[in-house]
């Protein structure tokens, strides 16, 4: 069996691409909680005739594997980069099934530039009351057992086909429980709604007409402002069973939206009214200008030093109390999240009540730091979440999107170029700012998209005979990874190109003492 390896988790992964060529397109399937990825295996064989398709198992799952037993979406998200990273995947579509959704969205608002589209399938939008109706249902219950009965109530899934009401039965008598909740948790604490707002990438909901959780109508509602957002309610359908029950409309539906991304003009950046192009309802027109006339501005750079900006507006004060700088930072990559993840993202050796104890000053302080009297509220603080209202914009995002288009380059020399010039602009010891574990993650992954860029600089000056200006831009650049050994070897590599003994000789020993310090 495949299985990704990491320092504690094994997950498990499937490739399947008979047809596959270097312009094949790759689709990522991210499965529901109560399934694994078999849900994919009847629409696997279809769509291999033109894509690329992977599965895997979320960890907890299926054949995955956990040594921490940790379930947050961070952890997801973690596991999904590690993924396309090992399989050297530069671009994909992800295709989630609730729960899956969830992760693929959150993780297309952090890593926009490896994914090309998504496709959500009976994504969770929770209304209030539907929320009330899932804890009660899991409070009437012992946590050491899945309340099976209740959850078919719950979903009114007692109008599908008998197999399938025996198929979920049989899965869910074989989850462990306590994951079972904790994913539950999860779920029902994830709001999305900043995170797809985010999103410029084309993104394709899909609804079954027999989903009553998960009301389409509600999903609609919330989202039909979004850019590049589309959405299908199926009829005579539920969503959970979609994949298996009308596999034919399903691939036909996945295979038309790549078509129609792969040929359609690059979106208009912060061209709002775009969408509403076609729309002939004044009111929705004033709707869509109300929506946007009042969003205040935040600007946060963290790149090489901390500042903040709101409305154009310098914050001098406050960034080294109570948490104000650390929380803010992981807002500008989360930016909407609960109070519980919040807490054991930044404090996860403290207790859960002291943590949110002490959260309720900090929110305090920095709410005082961005909220500006008679002005539209930049931090919004409720029971449930804690998000940002405001178009965000900072240097260390800059970065991120200039390797993202980077990357995208089909144009070779267009790409060195590009390259070249961004790296130039970059200097050592950027994004120390805070010295958070999660803060620090994010430095270890914009490290690795800089090293393949690095080495696919280096790959390409030598195949075009340049051997020696490759060997320079690599000694010139070296000190912008921390992972230097992969650098002393190509740098190895270009002296045996150019048969100087003396001088591979001397960057392999550098190289071993730097291993060694």
């Amino acid at each position: 069996m495949p299985f990704l390896h990491t320092a504690t988790e094994k997950i498990y992964y499937e490739i399947h691409s008979p047809m596959f060529t270097d312009k094949t397109e790759t689709v990522v399937m991210v499965h529901s909680v109560i399934t694994d990825h078999t849900l994919f295996d009847s629409i696997t064989a279809e769509l291999t005739q033109h894509y690329r398709v992977i599965q895997y198992d979320l960890r907890g799952t299926g054949n995955s594997a956990s040594a921490t037993g940790e379930l947050s979406f961070e952890a997801h998200m973690e596991d999904l980069f590690h993924l396309l990273h090992t399989l050297h995947i530069k671009k994909c579509y992800l295709v989630g099934v609730g729960f899956g959704g969830q992760i693929a969205v959150k993780f297309a608002a952090r890593y926009e530039f490896l994914i090309e589209g998504l496709i959500l399938l009976s994504l969770p939008f929770y209304s209030d009351s539907t929320i009330q109706k899932i804890k009660r249902c899991y409070n009437e219950e012992s946590k050491n057992q899945i309340p099976v009965d209740k959850i078919l109530e719950l979903g009114k899934l007692e109008n599908l086909e008998y197999t399938n009401i025996q198929e979920v039965i049989e899965r869910l008598k074989q989850m462990d429980p306590d994951v079972y909740f904790r994913f539950v948790k999860l779920s029902t604490t994830a709001s999305l709604f900043q995170e797809l707002s985010s999103i410029l990438l084309p993104v394709l909901t899909l609804s079954g007409q027999n989903d009553l959780l998960f009301s389409s109508q509600y999903l609609i509602s919330k989202t039909m402002f979004l850019k590049n957002y589309s959405h299908m309610t199926i009829p005579n359908a539920h969503s959970l069973f979609l994949v298996k029950e009308k596999t034919a409309l399903f691939r036909e539906i996945v295979v038309d939206f790549i078509k129609s991304n792969t040929y359609q003009l690059p979106p208009l950046k912060n061209d709002s009214m775009k969408i509403l192009k076609n729309w002939e309802s004044d009111t929705a027109i004033d709707i869509q200008k109300d929506f946007h006339a009042h969003t205040p501005s935040l600007k946060v750079d963290f790149l090489y030093s901390f500042s903040v900006y709101v409305n154009g507006q310098l914050i001098t004060e406050g960034w080294n109390k109570r948490f104000a700088q650390e929380i803010l930072l992981y807002l500008i990559f989360h930016h909407s999240i609960s109070r519980e993840q919040l807490c054991e993202a930044l404090w996860p050796e403290m207790p859960l009540s002291n943590a949110k104890k002490n959260l309720r000053v900090y929110l305090s302080h920095l709410k005082k730091l961005l909220n500006a009297e008679h002005s539209e509220p930049v931090l919004l603080v409720n029971r449930q979440l804690i998000s940002l209202n405001a178009d965000v914009s900072s240097d260390g995002l800059d970065l991120l999107t200039d390797l993202q288009w980077i990357t995208e380059q089909s144009d070779p020399a267009l790409k060195f170029k590009e390259a070249e010039q961004r790296l130039h602009q970059l200097v050592p010891h950027y994004l120390t700012t805070i010295y958070d574990d999660w803060f620090l993650g994010i430095r270890v992954k914009i490290e690795i998209i800089l090293l393949d860029l690095l080495i696919w600089m280096k790959e390409w000056l030598c195949e075009n005979g340049k051997v020696s200006k490759a060997v320079f831009l690599l000694i010139k650049f070296i000190d912008l990874v921390e992972e230097k050994e992969f650098i002393y070897d190509e740098i190895v590599d270009c002296y045996i190109k150019l048969d100087n003994n003396e001088k591979s000789e001397y960057w392999l020993n550098q190289k071993m003492r730097y291993l060694f310090e």
